[in-house]
């Protein structure tokens, strides 16, 4: 499967072309693209090389005018200038937000700890419950605090809440997946508004240069229209 018929009918061309044209025009075979075993063979890097040099517009083809390779030539600057800018920026704004995410947990973990709060009221707000805590710190003070709410919540419950010099609330001390989420949000955003003045510029060039090319095109068949056709 896959490779070239055994048929005589070369031998049989090549014969007639010989008696009547010469031997100079005689009718070569195609090579065929398969193995000898019928499977096709990779194409090697040199050829993958020219597609993608042909796919970009660098080719000496006839049906590619000046304003396709402009196209293509103000693309890929574009496109490096992207991959240039963009690595140094990311990485320094990852760097911000990651240092201060750590500043953060290690603030919050020396100065927020779990206490045995006791409810003592709660409150119906549009934004939640307002829940009043009291609860005893070590030093054996009574201390009491508010913290709005959306879980449910009753009279003399004892939820997991954490104080500090904020005041107290339901939220733990700052974990470290949470910096990690900002430092990944921080580079797709990064990445993101970085190539909008590349993307933009590119899509303003392009939409410059098709209103060009629908010129050409439409004065090369004015051209045509213009010529005689017939004797």
């Amino acid at each position: 499967m896959g490779r070239w018929p055994s048929s005589p009918a070369w031998e049989i061309l090549n014969a007639l072309r010989t008696g009547f044209c010469g031997p100079e025009w005689t009718v070569r075979r195609p090579t065929s693209p398969w193995k000898g075993d019928g499977v096709m063979k990779p194409p090697r890097i040199r050829t993958r090389l020219s597609r993608w040099r042909r796919s970009w517009g660098f080719d000496r083809n006839d049906l590619r005018r000046d304003v396709d390779r402009a196209q293509m030539f103000y693309g890929l600057l574009l496109l490096m200038i992207f991959i240039a800018v963009t690595p140094p920026i990311s990485i320094r704004a990852v760097q911000a937000v990651h240092h201060s995410g750590v500043k953060a947990e290690r603030y919050e973990a020396a100065t927020r700890h779990r206490v045995d709060a006791t409810v003592v009221n709660i409150e119906r707000r549009h934004t939640g419950r307002e829940v009043t805590v009291t609860w005893i710190a070590s030093d054996g003070t009574l201390h009491s605090g508010r913290y709005t709410s959306w879980r449910g919540a009753s009279l003399g419950d004892r939820p997991a809440v954490w104080a500090g010099p904020g005041g107290v609330g339901e939220d733990p001390p700052r974990p470290h997946a949470r910096t990690i989420g900002d430092c990944v949000a921080t580079a797709v955003t990064a990445v993101a508004a970085t190539g909008l003045v590349p993307g933009g510029v590119y899509l303003l060039l392009r939409r410059r240069l098709d209103k060009r090319r629908y010129r050409m095109w439409d004065e090369a068949w004015a051209g045509f229209d213009r010529r005689r056709i017939g004797p």
